[in-house]
């Protein structure tokens, strides 16, 4: 194979020895690296999470949908937050604490209380109190991946740059040893 002028080799930089993991945070990115498997025997195993993998959602917080009645009417009024379930959206055990005007308890303020899970960004879930109408739209962004996220190779031949692009290693199934990230 011959190499253009102004072409990189395959890898130029960041060679470093790395240990699997099943930590997934930013001490164990390898920021869409290629792995040196030095040690495989038959059978030996690599698991990994592809670049650009993302895990479930997380929310952040909640925004108007934008029409006006949005925040419903006959929420609880009480001088503390109130509790209460959703419903709507893509996930499911969403609960919120919410606050209302005193005159005409309406919804004014939501925040989590229990996040769920898989709800995803723009979701519009009502509030399980009043006359059911209090509605928002969730501002929730990608999670870390997770072990769902991750792939398995089987038979990873040995003493070979492995040509998957990956952003973790994971212990987690993974037999192969002496690995080396390269960019």
């Amino acid at each position: 194979m011959g190499q253009f002028g102004n072409q990189p080799d395959f890898i130029t930089h960041d060679i470093k020895s790395i240990l699997p993991s099943d930590d997934i945070n930013s001490d164990k990115f390898l920021d869409g690296s290629v792995i040196y498997v030095g040690t495989s025997a038959a059978g030996g195993k690599l698991n990994v999470i592809p670049v650009g993998a993302v895990g479930p959602s997380v929310i952040s917080g909640f925004s108007s949908p934008g029409y006006t009645g949005s925040g419903g009417t006959g929420y609880t009024y009480d001088a503390n937050p109130v509790y209460a379930g959703t419903i709507g959206g893509s996930g499911t055990g969403l609960e919120v604490e919410y606050v209302t005007n005193t005159s005409d308890q309406v919804v004014s303020i939501a925040s989590i209380q229990v996040p769920g899970s898989g709800y995803l960004n723009g979701d519009l879930i009502t509030i399980n109190d009043g006359d059911l109408n209090a509605v928002f739209r969730i501002v929730a962004a990608p999670g870390l991946p997770t072990l769902d996220e991750s792939v398995s190779f089987i038979n990873v031949p040995q003493g070979e740059w492995f040509p998957v692009v990956v952003d973790y290693v994971l212990a987690n199934n993974t037999t192969v040893t002496d690995l080396r990230a390269g960019k």
